[in-house]
């Protein structure tokens, strides 16, 4: 008999429970906080991570565990993220945080919550300075920044031949960590580095920066760290100079997690043949998956992206540390780190000694199509 993986029994068990198969598994009421990015740049971070925390806690809640949730908007930057953490634990206690989605932000909160000794579960933030040399107190389910640039260069220039880039990122740990280890990476492969280009995120036009790259000549991939908002902007003025494919050029765009499923939809035509890294497979032909997607589809009418499924790994991570015997801050820190073969629908998660998920099967490659669909690319 097929033994399911880890992540696929719970949910099972839990399905058990909410049917009134016992209550083997109550508990008392299990607090987090969740530090979201509600407003500012990164605010469609927040709103999806939600909709993926609300499926998962609609589900544990019919069972023998108690879940509950309280939201601080973090807003993607360090100051207001430090003063929703201390919110929440002066106001709310939790046993378990999970958040931020920008580097910057969850690195400010990190002491804060150790003071406390709650652990800090996080999906989305790259910087490798989260993990490295770290906190006992938290943990990250996405790849860092170094595993996502050697991945993407790696592949870049095997997979796609490309043998000149440019790097447009901004200027935030993430930016810069994640442009870095692409040069490095691609450099040492044999690739070029035509320019090397940061910005903050005050700039709104685009244009000149396009002209810029335009003059370089050849440029076969554009690694591109940006939140929507700018990638939006970059992506169609890169277009517009004729640069990328959608504006009939022969360079490559490539990107991560920082932009939203949709993303295509808006940048329309400019975002042909961009190639980015996302959590979630949606054509992933696990039962686990196609059950995430439909009971997904069945509350909210729609499709999941890859920040509403991570946020839900990130919820049904913490109820499989519960299931495993844990009722408060220190029991949960201990079971995240004894956790080694979990399996959620993004992918997944086995921590290593600094808290850092080794599993790559979380990173997914997706390319733009004429139509604006995508394909799924079986590069891991």
């Amino acid at each position: 008999m097929r033994r399911l993986p880890r992540g696929a029994r719970l949910i099972a068990v839990w399905g058990l429970l909410a049917a009134g198969a016992g209550t083997a598994f109550a508990a008392d009421v299990i607090k987090i906080g969740g530090l979201l990015p509600m407003s500012g740049p990164g605010s469609y971070f927040g709103a999806q991570d939600k909709q993926g925390i609300e499926l998962a806690l609609e589900a544990l809640n019919k069972s023998g565990v108690k879940f509950e949730i309280q939201y601080e908007d973090s807003s993607c930057s360090p100051l207001p993220a430090t003063q929703a953490a201390k919110r929440l634990i002066d106001q709310y206690k939790p046993d378990v945080v999970i958040g931020e989605e920008c580097s910057d932000a969850t690195l400010a909160v990190m002491p804060v919550l150790a003071q406390a000794k709650i652990p800090l579960l996080n999906a989305g933030s790259s910087s490798i300075k989260v993990t490295e040399p770290g906190n006992p107190w938290t943990f990250r389910i996405m790849p860092n920044e170094v595993m996502q640039g050697v991945d993407i260069a790696t592949n870049a220039y095997k997979r796609l031949n490309a043998r000149t880039a440019v790097l447009l990122y901004e200027n935030t740990n993430a930016g810069i960590g994640n442009a870095k280890v692409f040069g490095d990476t691609f450099t040492g492969l044999g690739g070029k580095i035509l320019a090397d280009i940061g910005f903050g995120r005050d700039v709104n036009d685009f244009t000149a920066i396009a002209t810029r790259v335009a003059g370089l000549g050849k440029i076969d991939v554009i690694p591109t760290y940006t939140l929507e908002g700018q990638g939006l902007k970059i992506t169609q003025a890169l277009a517009q100079a004729g640069v990328t494919k959608g504006g009939g050029g022969g360079a490559i765009q490539l990107g991560t997690i920082w932009l939203p499923f949709g993303f295509e939809q808006k940048a329309g035509k400019a975002a042909l043949g961009y190639i980015r890294i996302v959590q979630f497979d949606p054509t992933d032909k696990r039962d686990q998956v196609r059950g995430f997607i439909q009971a997904f589809k069945a509350k909210y009418n729609q499709d999941p992206t890859h920040l509403n499924a991570h946020a839900y790994d990130q919820i049904m991570l913490i109820a499989d540390v519960v299931h495993r015997g844990a009722k408060d801050a220190q029991g949960i820190r201990d079971g995240l780190a004894a956790t080694k073969s979990f399996s959620g629908v993004t992918g997944s998660v086995t921590f290593d000694e600094h808290n850092q998920n080794t599993k790559m099967d979380t990173i997914h490659y997706m390319e733009t199509l004429d139509d604006l669909s995508w394909k799924a690319l079986s590069w891991n």
